[in-house]
């Protein structure tokens, strides 16, 4: 953007975004889909109808699963021995709408915000920290040069957080309509934040109860996370699970068994929050947390 026609330059990078975003939101939609369809076809042995089009037949196999989730994210996908396995189409199932309109307006906000009115702000104060704020100014030209780095990263993890809102929003509607699914867990990304990497070590939330596995439980007396409210771990509920920040790739996914949803990076969090905060509570257990992940984030 241009810092002396921020109003202009703004509106072409602001559609120019919208419309990129608008193209990655699909994307990340019939991802979604594809992910779910065979995720649960997996777990279950049932799977759920095409996004789009009408199912041939009703039932489908693992194989032409794995084949629509190898096209929609280009991947080359090697033969399993399971391919032929049948699996069928729950058919009383319709995909949830993409709300666009809201999503749009979303998107015009949280670019807006990170992009240009980011750089108008930080121009100004470059300007008046730089005295005259003249373009032939050293210092002030060094400043507008980072003033923009600056922006464009943060307007970067804006756009990217608006490109997968469609499929995120996908798994969770979809998920909560699923009459197999029986609660949610926090699958992080391989760098995530303190509060992702917290909601991932808690395990499930269930549809019955909001108790996570591994959290809300209570575990027997003497255990390092045991009946003592000080040293029982904060739950988590539904909402927790929904909550994304920018640059965030981690992702809230539906969990068909009441045994305890842990992946090996959940289970190693787990272990973990034990070693580094089970004997502290509140802002003490969540500081020492997160100056744990922090210290050991790429």
């Amino acid at each position: 953007m241009n810092p002396l026609s921020l109003v202009e330059s703004g509106s072409v990078w602001l559609a120019f975004m919208l419309a990129l975003i608008k193209g990655e939101r699909r994307r990340s939609r019939e991802q979604s889909a594809a992910f779910l369809r065979l995720y649960r076809a997996m777990e279950t042995g049932y799977t759920l109808p095409p996004l789009q089009g009408d199912p041939v037949g009703d039932s489908t196999t693992l194989g032409e699963l794995r084949e629509d989730w190898a096209r929609v994210t280009d991947t080359i996908r090697t033969p399993e021995p399971d391919d032929a396995d049948p699996i069928r189409i729950d058919g009383d199932f319709d995909w949830p709408e993409e709300p666009v309109e809201s999503f749009d307006r979303a998107a015009v906000a949280s670019l807006v915000s990170q992009g240009p009115a980011k750089v108008r702000e930080q121009v100004a104060q470059a300007a008046q920290e730089q005295a005259r704020g003249r373009l032939d100014d050293a210092g002030f030209l060094e400043e507008l040069e980072s003033v923009h780095a600056s922006a464009g990263t943060q307007a970067a993890n804006a756009a990217d957080r608006e490109a997968i809102r469609s499929g995120r929003d996908l798994i969770d509607r979809a998920s909560q309509e699923d009459k197999r699914a029986v609660g949610w867990a926090r699958v992080t990304d391989g760098n995530p934040c303190a509060f992702c990497a917290m909601l991932a070590s808690r395990g499930a939330i269930y549809r019955s109860k909001a108790t996570a596995a591994g959290g809300g439980r209570r575990k027997p007396v003497g255990s390092a996370d045991g009946r003592n409210p000080r040293n029982r771990r904060p739950p988590v509920a539904l909402e927790d699970l929904t909550r994304y920040h920018n640059g965030c790739h981690c992702q809230m996914v539906p969990v068909y068994s009441r045994n305890d949803f842990m992946t090996p990076d959940a289970k190693r969090y787990s272990r973990e929050w034990d070693q580094v905060a089970g004997k502290l509570s509140g802002a003490e257990a969540r500081a020492a947390w997160r100056r744990h992940i922090e210290s050991n984030r790429s």
